[in-house]
């Protein structure tokens, strides 16, 4: 994760230093970081804490919309403030 953003990087990028600049664990420091629903997880130690509120994308069609939709209502059952 980079920023609390989950990022893939390609092997061509994995030179020397490249976890420098990634998120760690607060628990062990490792930077096999997860982010699923609300969360981010640790895959090393099995940690969790609050992951970052998430950008919501600013509806531009139907299926965009119902996307919207459904943040704003997992949001609400899960008491999260909308950003």
């Amino acid at each position: 994760m980079l920023g609390g953003s989950q990022v893939l990087v390609c092997p061509d990028c994995q030179g020397e230093g490249w976890t420098e600049d990634l998120d760690s664990c607060s628990s062990c420091a490792s930077t096999m970081l997860v982010k699923r629903l609300g969360e981010v997880a640790c895959r090393a130690c099995g940690a969790t804490e609050p992951g970052p509120p998430a950008a919501r994308p600013v509806p531009v069609g139907p299926a965009e919309a119902l996307a919207a939709d459904v943040a704003a209502a997992l949001d609400r059952i899960l008491g999260r403030d909308p950003a």
